[in-house]
């Protein structure tokens, strides 16, 4: 048996013990609910034709109350606890897809679309923000923790920002109906708050020389004054946030690894190999897999991913691995075989985690982060 081998049957075995623990004695899981994974809820999702895959989103409210879903048009808001609907609405059919979505501490939704994010609140008519200049697509958007402002940025990159086009990151003042553009190029879009509100840090493109760097801005919700520009780091950062001592780190793939680095320093925290999954039962090979999804906790304190086959499986039955591994050394601390997801993301208090699959008959599920 190889170390991967054994590392994968051994998590699996403590994961299935601390569920066990953990699960109700009246609470069965379904059949296809990943081995060790402690389930809190699950709602399905609808059912997805083989070869298709699914397009939901998640998003837990900036206190961890509420985790809303998109899919096929729907929107759905439920409590984080237990799973019980607080609201259940659906889009217009002519509507484009959503590519970001963000639900408030008092069940409001705003979805990320094409040049606007849309604001529903319940019992009123929704209400669009437009971005300055053609920003693209709203890849990211969240509404701060006293629900004052709405922030949203697009994926416009510098070639579109040399040209006049995006290059900002959009701030609204829901009270007062008041727009703020922060400069902030992103050809990946990340915004987010502090938890007490009084900062705002988006991702941050700038070009130096012939090479693009990835870091992070940070501005005061006060007065919106600039307070920390990171320029980060030439690799691809696909998240950045606090991890673990660091201020502000950046995770992103690198030649089959997960790679952790210093923005301030561009230093290499850890680097560690991918999971591959399992090909007929033995793990495949280390350039077979891709990181497909990653979220960095809220607590700085580990790092979750969504680990994945590269080639395209018409079946819809290859499964990827979520990880989760600890900030420090990128040492894996649990890891569940999951068919193909869709989306991850973290609550804020770092205790669980919401993801949703993709295929055949879909469904999203939180479930406790075992550390």
């Amino acid at each position: 048996m190889s170390w991967l081998s054994w590392r994968r049957a051994a998590l699996a075995c403590a994961a299935m013990i601390g569920a066990a623990i953990a699960a109700t004695a009246e609470a069965a899981e379904p059949a296809d609910t990943p081995a060790g994974l402690s389930i809190v809820w699950r709602v399905p999702g609808r059912k997805v034709e083989r070869g298709a895959t699914g397009d939901a989103l998640t998003a837990f409210s900036p206190d961890g109350r509420y985790v809303a879903i998109h899919e096929s048009r729907r929107v759905r808001v439920v409590e984080a606890r237990s799973g019980t609907p607080v609201r259940d609405f659906r889009l217009d059919p002519s509507s484009v897809k959503p590519f970001s979505l963000a639900v408030s501490s008092t069940g409001d939704v705003a979805l990320g679309l094409m040049g606007n994010a849309e604001v529903f609140k319940q019992g009123k008519d929704p209400v669009r923000h437009w971005c300055v200049g053609a920003c693209g697509a709203i890849a990211s958007v969240a509404f701060s923790p006293d629900e004052r402002f709405l922030a949203f940025q697009g994926t416009r990159g510098l070639p579109e920002w040399r040209s006049g086009l995006g290059g900002v990151v959009s701030v609204v003042d829901l009270a007062r109906g008041e727009p703020v553009s922060l400069d902030a190029v992103a050809s990946i879009a990340q915004v987010g708050f502090s938890p007490d509100g009084r900062s705002f840090c988006a991702m941050s493109v700038t070009q130096l020389d012939d090479r693009q760097n990835f870091g992070v801005r940070v501005w005061s919700t006060a007065d919106w004054s600039l307070t920390r520009n990171i320029i980060g780091s030439k690799r691809t950062m696909r998240r950045v946030a606090p991890l673990d001592s660091v201020a502000y780190a950046g995770v992103s793939m690198n030649e089959g690894h997960i790679e952790a680095r210093d923005l301030a320093t561009d230093r290499v925290l850890w680097s560690v190999p991918l999971v591959p999954p399992n090909v007929d039962g033995a793990p495949g090979a280390p350039e077979s897999v891709n990181l497909d999804l990653v979220e960095i906790s809220p607590t700085a304190k580990f790092v979750l991913s969504y680990e994945a086959p590269r080639a395209y499986d018409a079946t819809g039955l290859a499964k990827g691995v979520i990880v989760i591994r600890r900030a420090s050394d990128g040492e894996v601390e649990a890891l569940y075989d999951v068919p193909r997801v869709s989306d991850l993301t973290i609550a804020p208090d770092g205790k669980t985690f919401a993801y949703s699959t993709a295929t055949g008959q879909t469904y999203t599920a939180v479930a406790r982060v075992p550390l």
